[in-house]
């Protein structure tokens, strides 16, 4: 069975659900906090935290605010926010067994299984993950939290791409070791 929810954070957002657009996630900053507890997902995240992450320049009380908003919000954007989303006073955080695929952890999970994989799965893990980096991580998004994960995920697309082209051209298969070269 299909997950419910399907995002994609890779290039221009995306956010479907049973194959249809989500459209209620629609600002940066919405996306942004999206991103951060999909990025985030193994450990709930304080709010003073998530509150001093999106709005550092702020008050704590106004930082705060602006938080509970944006979490209203996004609860209101999901459908049944429960099942993706666990929430209380203190913390928040996105359900890691929540039914959603995201192309971050797909990109990541199909170059694991490149790296100690025999030359035919490395190719076909390795192809997976060019085909889901479709761009930088959020590339709308300009908060000081997102540029390392950007730049770290945009290093990864380069090694992937250049362990691809190496094995396309042991195979000497020249035409697609290019076009991945290029």
């Amino acid at each position: 069975m299909e997950p419910a929810l399907n995002i994609r954070l890779l290039g221009d957002f995306r956010l479907d659900h049973d194959g249809i657009p989500v459209t209620g996630i629609s600002t940066p900053r919405l996306q942004s906090l999206l991103a951060y507890l999909l990025l985030h997902r193994d450990a709930p995240q304080s709010r003073a935290h998530l509150a001093f992450q999106f709005w550092p320049d702020s008050t704590d009380a106004q930082a705060r605010s602006y938080l509970r908003t944006l979490i209203h919000r996004l609860r209101r954007a999901l459908p049944d926010d429960s099942q993706y989303l666990s929430i209380d006073t203190q913390t928040v955080k996105w359900h890691h067994e929540a039914s959603a695929t995201v192309d971050v952890i797909d990109f990541k999970n199909a170059l694991a299984q490149a790296e100690d994989a025999d030359a035919s799965t490395a190719r076909q893990a390795l192809d997976k993950a060019a085909v889901l980096y479709q761009g930088d991580l959020l590339p709308s998004c300009y908060d000081d939290w997102i540029l390392p994960h950007r730049e770290r995920l945009r290093q990864a697309h380069l090694r992937a791409l250049e362990s691809l082209t190496r094995l396309l051209e042991d195979r000497r298969d020249y035409d697609d070791a290019i076009a991945h070269a290029r």
